[in-house]
């Protein structure tokens, strides 16, 4: 790896991640966050933690940070629709 300047970085590169982070958070974190909790629900796995531990607990992996007021709305929407399950306590 070769070593670049601050403003190389600011050009290129942080654009480059901040797409990659978008694309994350609009299209696979929703995905897998609502895989995970309808995972855990089949298999009888949720506790009585809040939402939002269970969320964190799946979003961990990816390692970017996570708008949950935006978040929220799109895992709910995907429950219903792929998973036909509907969030009815999320303890905030």
């Amino acid at each position: 790896m070769c070593d670049i300047t601050d403003k190389a970085f600011d050009k290129i590169h942080l654009p480059f991640y901040n797409n990659v982070n978008e694309y994350l958070n609009n299209y696979v974190i929703p995905d897998v966050v609502a895989f995970y909790l309808a995972n855990a629900y089949s298999r009888h796995c949720l506790s009585e933690c809040n939402l939002i531990n269970h969320i964190n607990s799946a979003i961990d992996v990816f390692n970017c940070r996570c708008d949950m007021n935006k978040l929220i709305p799109k895992v709910q929407e995907i429950l219903k629709i792929k998973y036909n399950l509907i969030i009815v306590k999320d303890n905030q």
